[in-house]
């Protein structure tokens, strides 16, 4: 069933792909009298093709092609997205401007050309818009209750983030612009959910350059992670080493407590795209973690129902709240939360979502936020 889905969605795709070229063509084609069909077709299908493929194999390690030229292609890549989009959508609505006779069957030279040009220029707007935004980090604070309403409580403050993607795209100058944001909340304690990279840590330009960026972040308990989709492959021993030179403790189906106050714990991914050791394990709790709150990193929101009223609180990433409009739409139908505060009862455990820190694929966020979750937890004093 998976796989007549995979083969139903690939087909799809290239549908739309090869409908929106044929529209163009149709519309803007009198533009460029002296350029045929095949001759457009084979333009048109390289240019698709070299920049969709560039993609794919930016996701294999040890490629030995200039990063430039990923960089270059992850910009390119939300173009197209929006072009294919628009362009159909023009289409459609061309179509039905002629069932309903607003509009001449075939288009007039002029109404081809703005038909043709619109899409274009919505899908190039919308591209710069979303690389500028990208490049701002907001914060979205909340505030959580541990502990009955008569309890004597103490704040905890947690900075929150995840999906840095450290790789071709993202690098030094986006991830200072994370640290500052982060320590601008003065956390007690920095929490990672996972994709700190890109799928290869030998990518990034500056290794140690990025070590002492993370080393910036100026807790009171310091910085845990647990570990992403992304942070698995062949470089896996080679991202474990970098965190750990660069502070961030790596927490791996483990659990800790922090200071007598509360538990930590961080998972593995429950689907790494490559290795990461030994598979995920069942969560065991230190035995001298008594009545104390238990916090956990688990990347995945898919994997909330896993937990029960041990947990107290689940903090998230992974869904880039669907990074760019109308994916964020297909985020909120998939998964019971895609984004922010969430509890299903009141026996179950809160849980935390956001929507990272970082891109994947282009570097554009549309309707989204790369963002630091400021998390002000009210944990119950230890008698």
């Amino acid at each position: 069933m998976k796989l007549i889905s995979l083969f139903t969605a690939l087909a799809v795709t290239i549908g739309l792909f090869a409908n929106a070229g044929r529209k163009l063509y149709q519309w803007l084609g009198p533009l460029f009298p002296g350029m045929g069909s095949l001759a457009y077709g084979i333009v048109y299908g390289l240019a698709v093709t070299g920049i969709l493929g560039a993609f794919v194999v930016s996701r294999i390690p040890n490629n030995h092609i200039p990063a430039p030229v990923f960089y270059a292609d992850h910009y390119l890549l939300g173009f197209i997205v929006y072009m294919v989009m628009f362009v159909n959508l023009a289409g459609f609505l061309v179509f039905l401007a002629g069932l309903l006779r607003i509009l001449p069957s075939p288009l007039s030279f002029r109404a081809g050309i703005a038909a043709g040009t619109i899409p274009l220029f919505l899908s190039a707007a919308l591209s710069v818009y979303g690389t500028v935004h990208g490049a701002v980090i907001q914060i979205k604070p909340y505030e959580v209750q541990m502990g009955g309403k008569d309890a004597e409580k103490a704040p905890l403050r947690i900075a929150l983030i995840s999906d840095l993607h450290l790789g071709y795209v993202i690098g030094e100058h986006h991830l200072e612009k994370v640290i500052d944001a982060v320590n601008s909340t003065k956390p007690d304690i920095v929490c990672i959910a996972g994709d700190i990279f890109d799928g290869d840590a030998a990518v990034p330009a500056d290794p140690e350059a990025l070590k002492a960026l993370f080393l910036k972040m100026d807790t009171v308990y310091g910085v845990y992670a647990c570990l992403g989709n992304h942070d698995a492959g062949p470089s896996y021993g080679r991202m474990l080493e970098f965190l750990s030179e660069a502070g961030v403790h790596v927490l791996r189906d483990e659990a800790v407590v922090i200071d007598g106050r509360f538990v930590l714990a961080g998972r593995k991914d429950s689907f790494p795209i490559g290795g990461q050791g030994d598979k995920r394990e069942k969560l065991t709790l230190p035995a001298k973690a008594g009545e104390l709150p238990v916090i956990v990193m688990d990347h995945q929101p898919g994997n909330i129902r896993d937990y029960g009223e041990e947990t107290d609180l689940i903090l998230c990433g992974h869904t880039h709240k669907g990074q760019m409009f109308p994916f964020n739409l297909i985020t909120d139908a998939v998964f019971d939360v895609d984004y922010g505060y969430y509890r299903a009862s009141v026996d179950s455990p809160q849980v935390i979502v956001t929507s990272g820190a970082g891109t994947w694929g282009p570097s554009q966020r549309v309707a989204t936020d790369n963002e630091v979750a400021e998390i002000l937890v009210m944990l119950p004093v230890r008698q």
